[in-house]
């Protein structure tokens, strides 16, 4: 199973490349080669047609798309709050 930093350096490689060699359209097979050169030759993430990202379980973890300027971006998902490392702030109180 991949690990946080080896999900993250993944996705990081996928859009880096994705960028820089200015792709117009999502290729999955192109895709997955980028991500299991990443994992260094393991085929621990899959990618689908749509752009997501699933574990060894099938889980889908994170997508890849691109922006209306043109730019490839990902974002990690999770299945729970819990497994979140953003903060969400409180609601203030009242004086």
């Amino acid at each position: 199973m991949a690990t946080d930093v080896e999900i993250e350096r993944t996705l990081a490689t996928l859009t880096a490349t994705l960028n820089d060699q200015k792709a117009e359209r999502f290729e999955t097979e192109r895709a997955q080669e980028i991500v299991t050169a990443a994992l260094g030759g393991e085929a621990s993430l899959t990618v689908d047609d749509g752009g997501g990202l699933h574990d060894e379980s099938g889980a889908r973890i994170a997508a890849v798309r691109r922006t209306g300027g043109g730019i490839w971006i990902a974002e990690r998902h999770s299945d729970t709050a819990e497994d979140s490392q953003t903060a969400v702030p409180s609601e203030p109180r009242s004086p």
